[in-house]
């Protein structure tokens, strides 16, 4: 299109600029990132733009690029917040240091997903200079997507005034290499504390009386779940593979030197598939951890749910839906091959607009996962115009009712 191609350098000086805000989560805060967001909607002469926040210092960013009574209505959703960064002396460049260097834009959240935040607005604008199609378009940037989308994606959807018909996640669909397909699924996500108890006590009589060190018992847990933990699930076309059961993603135990360690705990988190139940895995956590108490009267042991993450079920779209064609046409014009649908193997806001009535692709756009959640993480400059285009496309097929499943 050649509103896009005329304003390349400003979409990846706006994605530079996304990324040099700091917006890891934890500890969570938008602001930053949403005021750029919305002062460039802004520039960019969309019709309406707003923040809704549950916390101030949780924003999401709402803009409208046109709207009429004439339906369909189309979202296009990407998050504002980043993992954190880590162990900073890892990085080169720094997270929040936007460098272009060899085709790729550099830095924390530039593959998931700030570079397709920054496509999703230009793709908007694009649209608006080139004259809207029948219906509405909006843009929506969530906060907390990265820690549970309380004040995000969960807060914000089944709003009325946020309604849309179809939805599109903007989230990375590689893995070694972009675009690899279009998801029509995303795995659940459910996450648990394994907790043990022991005998705290002074440590210089654990030889002399009966005591059960936690972390010992932890341990020994932790490497028979790693071993035999296998959550039961139904089969489905969609979604090769079993769920992901990720053990000790956070890890604790003890008190300090010279106790005796009377607790200790670890993190799991499963990424599940469509079909499974929150009822179903804690039925099959219960059954594994009593049959380790059964081998063992000294083990106590136990699963309890994380708080806002205990259960984020999986979701999916019809792969004929109309939404997935016009995706799949303008993916194949952008990059001059046709692009499969498939299935994301990790948890999108998807879910939340799923539920709340929305025919939702979970997970269409630039960059890599392999790249996501780790330090030097980066996305190829040419990705981001990709993005831009196909997202335009896509739009303007969907709500011109252009396109039909193939």
């Amino acid at each position: 299109m050649l509103a896009l191609a005329a304003r390349e350098q400003e979409l990846i000086e706006f994605a530079r600029a996304l990324v040099a805000a700091p917006s890891p989560n934890p500890p969570g805060d938008e602001r930053q990132v949403a005021d750029l967001a919305r002062a460039e909607m802004e520039r960019l002469g969309y019709a309406g733009t707003r923040t809704i926040a549950m916390d101030p210092a949780r924003p999401n960013v709402v803009g409208v690029a046109f709207e009429s009574s004439t339906e369909p209505t189309l979202m296009l959703n990407g998050h504002i917040d980043t993992k954190p960064a880590g162990d900073v002396a890892e990085w080169s460049p720094g997270p929040y240091d936007p460098v272009l260097r060899d085709g790729r834009l550099h830095g924390l959240g530039s593959a998931d997903m700030k570079g397709a935040v920054a496509a999703m607005v230009y793709a908007g604008a694009a649209l608006i200079e080139a004259g809207a199609p029948p219906g509405t378009l909006k843009i929506v940037l969530t906060a907390d997507e990265e820690a549970g989308s309380r004040y995000g994606a969960r807060f914000l959807a089944g709003r009325p005034e946020l309604a849309a018909d179809s939805v599109l996640v903007g989230e990375a669909t590689g893995m070694e290499v972009p675009w690899a397909y279009v998801a029509v699924a995303s795995r659940g996500l459910s996450c648990f504390l394994v907790k043990v108890r022991g005998t705290q006590m002074h440590s210089s009589l654990s030889d002399q009386v009966p005591s059960v060190n936690a972390s010992v018992q932890l341990a020994k847990v932790l490497t028979r779940m790693a071993a035999g933990f296998k959550p039961t699930y139904p089969a489905n076309p969609l979604v090769p593979g079993g769920p992901t059961v990720n053990l000790g993603v956070t890890l604790s135990g003890g008190v300090f030197f010279g106790v005796y360690p009377g607790h200790a705990e670890f993190g799991l988190d499963i990424r599940t598939l469509p079909g499974m139940t929150l009822a179903g895995l804690q039925a099959d956590l219960a059954a594994f951890l009593e049959e380790m108490r059964r081998e063992d009267p000294d083990l106590d042991v136990t699963a309890e749910a994380v708080p806002d993450l205990e259960w984020f079920p999986p979701s999916s779209i019809d792969p004929q839906h109309p939404l997935v064609a016009a995706a799949q046409s303008s993916a194949r014009d952008v990059l001059g091959r046709d692009v499969p649908v498939g299935t994301m193997p990790a948890f999108t806001d998807g879910t939340h607009w799923h539920l709340a009535g929305s025919a939702c692709i979970p997970a269409f756009g630039p960059g890599t996962l392999l790249v996501a959640h780790r330090p030097n993480e980066s996305v190829a400059v040419a990705e981001i115009v990709e993005a831009a285009r196909i997202y335009a496309l896509t739009a303007l097929r969907y709500l011109g009712g252009e396109v039909t499943p193939k």
